[in-house]
């Protein structure tokens, strides 16, 4: 078999994957890097869309005007809550992944025609570092043990006055994390005081402990290093 030019050969295929990114000629599908650049606005909003303030038709506009979804992993759905008469509707999920090929997906959440939350699988670019380098060390973190026969760490930091958690996941025989550890998802819901911010997060469906109970969990953020678990 005869031997490939790699360097040439190396472009060529960037080339091409970017083409098939794009679905053609023109300008390759973006990339969402705002969570660390602050473009085109600062968190919790995301993209011109802000939880507690945009509207459904806000969302609609959103979906119909942007490069970032691709229109054909769109899903809608409706959620229910108990009520002391049984379920009632209580609003509508859209669900969708990003145009880039890259696995990056989203959640909308909206209740009475206003945006609850926006839950985020961002670019994997999106790193601990970057996200520190940003906005600082996080307020508080929890790290929870998850898993039977394979088992990993899930780890919650807390920006209440930003208006969003982020999320990572770490090995188990080595769960410290780093400056290169990956942002797995971000959830933006609205800026305000811890206490307060654990309300808004458990009324939106996160399920876990009670606020209270949640305050009394959480940890101050040591820096890099292994994290302390419940």
């Amino acid at each position: 078999m005869r031997a490939i030019r790699t360097g040439r050969t190396t472009l060529l295929l960037v080339g091409l994957w970017m083409i098939i990114l794009s679905g053609g000629c023109g300008e390759p599908p973006p990339l969402d890097m705002s969570l660390l650049t602050g473009e085109p606005c600062e968190p919790p909003c995301w993209q011109g869309l802000t939880p507690g303030e945009s509207t459904e038709e806000d969302v609609a506009e959103f979906m119909r005007t942007t490069r970032f979804v691709d229109a054909r992993t769109v899903r809608r759905s409706s959620y229910t809550r108990v009520t002391r008469g049984g379920e009632e509707v209580a609003g509508v999920i859209v669900h969708w992944c990003g145009s880039s090929g890259l696995g990056t997906c989203s959640d909308f959440s909206i209740e009475e025609g206003v945006l609850k939350y926006i839950r985020m699988w961002p670019y994997p670019g999106v790193t601990l570092g970057g996200l520190i380098d940003r906005y600082g060390p996080p307020e508080k973190y929890r790290a929870i043990l998850q898993g039977f026969e394979r088992r990993w760490v899930d780890v919650t930091l807390f920006y209440p006055t930003h208006g969003f958690t982020t999320y990572l996941v770490l090995d188990y025989d080595d769960a410290t994390p780093q400056p290169q550890t990956r942002v797995t998802s971000v959830w933006y819901l609205r800026a305000a005081p811890l206490e307060r911010f654990l309300e808004l997060r458990y009324e939106a469906g996160s399920g876990g402990p009670t606020p209270g109970k949640l305050l009394e969990l959480l940890r101050d953020w040591q820096g890099y290093g292994p994290v302390e678990l419940d």
